[in-house]
């Protein structure tokens, strides 16, 4: 063998045992780099079982339309009220949605009653179902330029409302101004508190009739 091809040979010789070397240095490395996506991955695996811990109980609300053309509607929790508004709108019935901090209700009239509409022409009921309140609409209860309108006086908002007003009206509907709510007296009641089993509004303002 010619002193070139010795020369030559013993390059290749130190090139491979250079690259060994390299590939000995990074191997850990690699390994860090994956040790360390695999915790980042844990981390936000973590973090996404701890926000279904925190957010994953019941629904605020649920609202359900049924074969004949009604609408149920459950809400839990007096929050999201914008969300609730789109769900019954997508469930065909327009609606306006507030809630209020105990003390507080929209100032009247929200607009339009007329014949067959506002609260007792309506005759859709609210009635209580554990901290929350339930009511149904009937097909052709809300209809054409009608809207139902909810106003919900609340303490906390998992639980019970303090007052609850729901009606119909025709055309536009005012935005709401909070206004003092006037409860009746509650001297000499034995009631733990309001409920809402009742024609929502059967006058001037919200009602906590506890019949």
């Amino acid at each position: 063998m010619s002193n070139f091809e010795e020369r030559l040979l013993s390059a290749l010789k130190d090139d491979i045992a250079a690259r060994k070397a390299d590939m000995v240095v990074e191997t850990p490395v690699r390994r860090r780099r994956v040790v360390g996506l695999a915790a980042a991955v844990a981390g936000v695996a973590a973090a996404t079982v701890v926000a279904m811990n925190v957010y994953g109980g019941a629904p605020a609300f649920a609202v359900t339309k049924s074969a004949d053309g009604s609408v149920e509607v459950r809400i839990n929790e007096f929050r999201d009220s914008d969300e609730l508004a789109a769900k019954l709108a997508a469930a065909g019935v327009a609606a306006v949605v507030d809630y209020l901090p105990a003390g507080q209700t929209c100032k009247q009239p929200r607009g339009e009653h007329g014949a067959g509409y506002g609260r007792v022409e309506n005759g859709i009921k609210v009635g209580r179902d554990g901290t929350g309140i339930v009511f149904r609409i009937d097909k052709g209860q809300v209809v054409g330029d009608q809207t139902l309108v909810l106003a919900v006086s609340v303490d906390q908002a998992d639980k019970p409302p303090i007052a609850t007003s729901l009606e119909v009206v025709k055309g536009t509907v005012a935005p709401c101004e909070a206004t003092p709510l006037n409860l009746p007296p509650t001297s000499g009641s034995t009631d733990d508190g309001p409920s809402t089993d009742e024609k929502a509004g059967e006058g001037p303002g919200p009602t906590t009739n506890s019949g």
